[in-house]
């Protein structure tokens, strides 16, 4: 049998004291539909994302259980129902989650993987090399002698203790940006 895993939630209408009932009714649709090995995992109240019928705050809970395949969609209709109660629910197919998971990082390990370097160069080399615009000048164009930075910037790092950067970065966050 496939394992499931339910996850709902609980309107903030509910009180704290009727979560464990609720619960325990939802537990009692799975085994009346033929689901066996249930784990209960109580979340807790959490913030919505968004208003979900004016509520704003909601209690999470997991079930995780295994469940013949044919018996699901009735399972779903019976939570449905439940609209006093479960604001929102799900529930997934662990098993084939994580194949597709398992499936995903194989997918994701390839396309990390870097070409070789000798199929880099035949690619770069198979590209045509874009056309130059002809260039008429009568006289040489000086360029611009470019000094490395680099001796530069490490020089002023030196320079300045861990000290002396907490306080600039402090002083540099107190400034008033916006003015």
């Amino acid at each position: 049998m496939p394992r499931y895993e339910l996850c709902y939630i609980l309107a903030a209408g509910v009180s704290d004291d009727q979560v464990p009932e609720v619960a325990t009714q939802i537990q009692k649709f799975i085994t009346d539909f033929g689901g066996t090995d249930i784990q209960e995992e109580l979340l807790g109240k959490k913030k919505l994302a968004y208003p979900i019928k004016k509520t704003r705050n909601g209690f999470y809970v997991t079930e995780t259980f295994t469940m013949p395949a044919n018996k699901i969609n009735d399972l779903e209709a019976k939570v449905r129902s439940q609209t006093a109660t479960v604001i929102r629910h799900l529930i997934i197919n662990v098993d084939e989650h994580l194949i597709r998971s398992e499936k995903d990082k194989v997918a994701q390990s390839k396309l990390t993987k870097q070409a070789p370097e000798g199929e880099q160069d035949q690619s770069q080399a198979s590209r045509p090399a874009p056309a130059a615009a002809p260039v008429a000048r009568s006289e040489a164009v000086p360029t611009p002698k470019v000094e490395p930075v680099k001796d530069e910037v490490k020089e002023i790092a030196k320079e300045l203790s861990t000290e002396e950067l907490d306080k600039q970065i402090e002083a540099a966050l107190s400034d008033d940006i916006i003015k």
